[in-house]
């Protein structure tokens, strides 16, 4: 019987995770991640064959993650824009920057968003009675509007005071239902 592997790839996730929270991506590769298992790089390429496997579970961790924190702050569904999204990028800038900010990364992510995005979607037209392109407008313009006010705030850029970001979140949702 072979010997049962003592870092397994869930711990291996878990500490990958941990260093993106605290430092961001760039902190991590496969000599600095066995630092923190406290073990050789050989259980991590037991786990993942290359780094590119390992980025590839991170982002779904991560993505996971994202859509927990969203669930928390609307209980129907997780959704690209408002103060949830904005608040993820406060109080989770390293995994904000990890998801939203880095280059090529819709491309990377386009898989897991598209779900999100499609729900939020259905859920607009829904609400407001509006064509699947209306909604898809709708939503592309208030994703843009907390994005930029999301990057701001994860990259230190300003910290304006989280009662002005609602009102201004509100004010551009008012703005572009009334369109």
């Amino acid at each position: 019987m072979p010997a049962r592997k003592k870092i397994t790839e869930d711990k291996i996730l878990s500490a990958a995770m941990q260093m993106l929270e605290e430092k961001g991506y760039d902190s991590i590769n496969v000599k600095t991640l066995a630092a923190r298992l406290g073990c050789s790089t050989q259980p991590i390429y037991l786990s993942f064959r290359n780094m590119d496997d390992l980025r590839q579970a991170i982002a779904n961790a991560a993505v996971q993650e994202f859509v927990s924190f969203m669930h928390e702050d609307n209980e129907h569904a997780a959704h690209l824009y408002g103060m949830g999204y904005i608040r993820f990028a406060q109080e989770h800038a390293n995994l904000f920057r990890f998801l939203f900010m880095r280059e090529n990364a819709y491309t990377e992510m386009k898989n897991a968003l598209s779900p999100i995005i499609e729900t939020a979607v259905q859920n607009l037209m829904s609400e407001y009675g509006c064509s699947h392109e209306k909604a898809e407008w709708i939503h592309d313009q208030l994703w843009m509007h907390s994005h930029g006010i999301a990057s701001m705030i994860a990259t230190g850029f300003c910290d304006w005071d989280m009662e002005k970001v609602s009102r201004m979140v509100k004010e551009a949702q008012d703005n572009v239902f009334q369109q």
